[in-house]
């Protein structure tokens, strides 16, 4: 037994103050009597009834004293603590929203199925006073849609369902985030171990752990898709494309379209197709698209390609595939010198070799009477230096011979050195990464006097003969070194420190040209004034760069920049639903399992009816022995 209010038992000094009563109360009174005739014919009496009484005074003190203490309990309330089982009135639900919910057999898709089946379990579920209910939604995030509702909640537990598919659906294009709804469902269960955890998916589990599941696929339901597309340029300087297909639920022919445009820079649309048989053992086939399937032309670029199906099936958001890619920018490199060398000469055209993939390199040498101070991506000048420096494109000043108008420099003398002393580290910077400067020697190099926002990369003795400035308007490396008297244009360093260089300010835009729905989409700009639009929201702008972003939507997406050049240019890239989703007959292993150790439920038995039960009982009693006593 324990007591919930233990201050009550202060009421115990009653019993205290009653017993103080009983001391100080006189035992007899004197009397004056004209006569003692009747006491002495009575004392014979007396003597048999004076234990009686007294036994009774004795109970009458216990039965007061007693009910003292039964009140002073009754103020401390005694509960005996006891502990009992989770009682079963516990629900979750949680609702698949993958982008496979989206198929549609009767003009009802399964999520809107699912939902409908889930409001009317709510409703049977909160129609009982004791039962709790909490309804989890599993698209890309997991999250509560409501949580721990009871039968009060039940209007507003409808009209969030409600919510799920008016005025548009809110299933998402992508997977179920079933991991993260187990974690949410597991929180509950420590609460409750006694919760039935209810799934309502399309996707048939093998193991099921203790999940409910509910299926709500239709036997009709099956899915042609286009899963991925694949262009590769050829040794031949020609692209071929591999295509995946698949067919879900149904054994047929497909024939797969393709459409090219912008075929080796025209204007028109080139149409060809394949058809295969699939069937419910082989439900996915690659297809492979040469140029002999396109009549024999040669595909060595194109604007864009859209690869589709012609199928009335369950789900049209993966019947199309559009390909970008198919065309390079052009990057213009000018070099010019006072005498060019095949330093520069070898390393940029092995530049452009390796970047033909992501590039169109234009490479033009020259000297300085012919060299353009506008319109290029790259400038090398050698030697002999222009009168003022380009203000658009990364700039390179090697071995110079006076400082241009606006670079912010000034040069001292040329500096002979008569040893064989190589180069040390200066600020790190990405331009000489995995740069080794104890292989680069110099015989000769121009003093930098003043250097205003350049970072200095590497010294000679104390004096920088690298350096980079990298401003929103100005981009420029320096060499104050003589390269046909040092040692770093035949050591390995300076290809790396040239392709540094093409890396860092002229990066890839994107890493490819086809994502899936919830994956990770890095973009880097070479300019400014970088922008993503598509997928229905409003274009996004990246403050910094290189920046990402994560797609929910399928569909086409447009990256505009502005280059080093001060032209706008534009990438694109497309976002397909995840394959695993296409495919709306698999099979999955198991569930994600939760844990959780039972759980037991804490009580307290009230005692205050058996407590002033007895009380009322002993003061009865007491009324009967008074009773008694004035009888006799």
């Amino acid at each position: 037994m324990s007591l919930l209010a233990p201050l009550g038992l202060l009421g115990l000094l009653a019993v205290a103050v009653l017993i103080f009563i009983y001391i100080i109360k006189p035992n007899y009174q004197q009397k004056i009597v004209s006569s003692t005739y009747i006491w002495k014919r009575s004392l014979k009496y007396r003597k048999k009834r004076v234990p009686v009484s007294r036994l009774r005074n004795i109970l009458i003190f216990l039965c007061q004293m007693l009910v003292l203490a039964s009140f002073a309990m009754l103020l401390a309330r005694p509960v005996i603590p006891y502990v009992a089982e989770t009682p079963k009135n516990e629900k979750v639900i949680i609702l698949d929203a993958s982008a496979g919910m989206r198929v549609s057999t009767g003009g009802e898709t399964r999520f809107e199925r699912a939902v409908r089946e889930i409001r009317r379990q709510a409703e049977s579920i909160l129609s009982q006073d004791d039962m709790i209910l909490s309804v989890i939604v599993a698209d890309s995030d997991a999250h509560y849609l409501v949580s721990r509702q009871t039968r009060d909640s039940l209007a507003a537990v409808g009209m969030a369902l409600d919510s799920l598919v008016s005025p548009e659906l809110k299933c998402s294009y992508g997977t179920a985030d079933m991991e993260g709804a187990a974690t949410l469902a597991q929180d509950i269960l420590k609460k409750n171990s006694e919760t039935e955890v209810i799934l309502y998916t399309a996707t048939e589990y093998i193991d099921k752990g203790n999940f409910t599941v509910v299926n709500v696929a239709d036997e009709s339901d099956w899915n042609a898709a286009i899963l991925y597309v694949k262009p590769t340029l050829e040794e031949s300087n020609c692209y071929s494309f591999t295509v995946g297909a698949g067919c879900y639920g149904q054994s047929r022919s497909m024939t797969v379209y393709c459409e090219l445009t912008g075929i080796n820079g025209g204007v028109g649309t080139l149409k060809v197709s394949k058809t295969e048989y699939f069937t419910e053992a082989e439900s996915e086939r690659e297809l492979l698209f040469t140029t002999d399937d396109f009549g024999g032309v040669p595909v060595t670029s194109y604007a864009s390609m859209l690869v589709y199906l012609d199928e009335n099936d369950s789900f049209d958001g993966d019947n199309t595939y559009d390909v970008y890619g198919g065309q390079k920018h052009t990057v213009r490199i000018q070099y010019a010198s006072s005498q060019t060398n095949n330093f520069f000469s070898g390393v940029l055209r092995s530049l452009r070799q390796a970047q033909r993939g992501s590039w169109n390199i234009e490479l033009k040498t020259t000297n300085k009477a012919a060299a353009a101070t506008e319109g290029f991506d790259i400038y090398i000048f050698e030697g002999a230096m222009p009168d003022v420096l380009p203000t658009d494109g990364v700039v390179m000043l090697v071995n110079p011979d006076k400082a241009p108008e606006g670079s912010g420099l000034r040069f001292g003398d040329r500096v002979n050195i008569n040893s064989d002393s190589t180069l040390a580290s200066g600020q790190a910077s990405p331009i000489t990464a995995n740069m080794n400067p104890d292989r680069i020697t110099v015989a000769e190099y121009r003093e930098v006097l003043s250097a205003d926002g350049y970072d200095e990369l590497m010294y000679y003795n104390g004096n920088p003969v690298i350096l980079a400035k990298d401003e929103e308007n100005a981009h420029v490396v320096v060499l104050s070194l003589n390269l046909k008297m040092s040692s770093l244009g035949v050591v390995l360093d300076f290809p790396i420190m040239m392709y540094n260089i093409f890396n860092h300010y002229i990066p890839v835009t994107l890493t490819g040209n086809a994502y899936e729905v919830g994956e990770t989409v890095t973009v880097n700009g070479r300019g400014s004034d970088l922008t993503v639009s598509g997928g229905g929201n409003e274009a996004q702008s990246f403050a910094t760069l290189p920046g990402t972003l994560t797609p929910t939507v399928p569909g086409g997406y447009t990256v505009t920049q502005k280059n080093l050049r001060g032209e706008y240019v534009v990438d694109q890239f497309f976002v397909h639903i995840p394959n695993s989703e296409s495919n709306i007959t698999k099979r999955v292993d198991e569930l994600p399992r939760m844990y959780a150790e039972k759980t037991q439920v804490d009580g307290d038995r009230d005692l205050l009816v058996w407590v002033a039960g007895a009380a009322l009982v002993l003061l009865a009693a007491e009324w009967l022995l008074h009773a008694k006593e004035n009888s006799v």
